[in-house]
């Protein structure tokens, strides 16, 4: 996301600019800010999308393994389901490459590259 918005900008101060919706959003939607048990219906597919909720439901679902009654209910309370490794790495291959083939055309058409 960060390099698509590198590539679309003109320069550094709008690349941030353009990033940071995305970042709020996946920062938001971790699992642990709003939880896809507590997020409004027509809100939960981001979670399908995040990133940072694959990422954060594996490793809270690693070291819950050993967790207390407390701690697997609280694991539990956010919404995680084990499982979701496989469909997390493709989601992350599959927006690289999207977003990888973006940003080439993105180079490519909106900013004048110099040879």
């Amino acid at each position: 996301v960060f390099q698509l918005c590198a590539a679309v900008a003109p320069d550094a101060e709008q690349a941030l600019g353009l990033a940071l919706p995305f970042l709020i959003i996946f920062m938001l939607f971790n699992g642990l800010v709003v939880s896809p048990t507590t997020a409004p219906a027509f809100l939960r597919w981001i979670f399908e999308i995040s990133p940072t909720n694959f990422a954060l439901q594996a490793i809270v679902l690693r070291i819950g393994e050993d967790a207390n009654p407390i701690g697997k209910a609280i694991i539990e309370s956010l919404g995680y389901v084990g499982g979701k490794n496989t469909q997390g790495a493709a989601v992350m291959v599959g927006a690289l490459i999207l977003l990888r083939g973006l940003q080439v055309l993105a180079l490519k058409f909106l900013n004048k590259i110099q040879k």
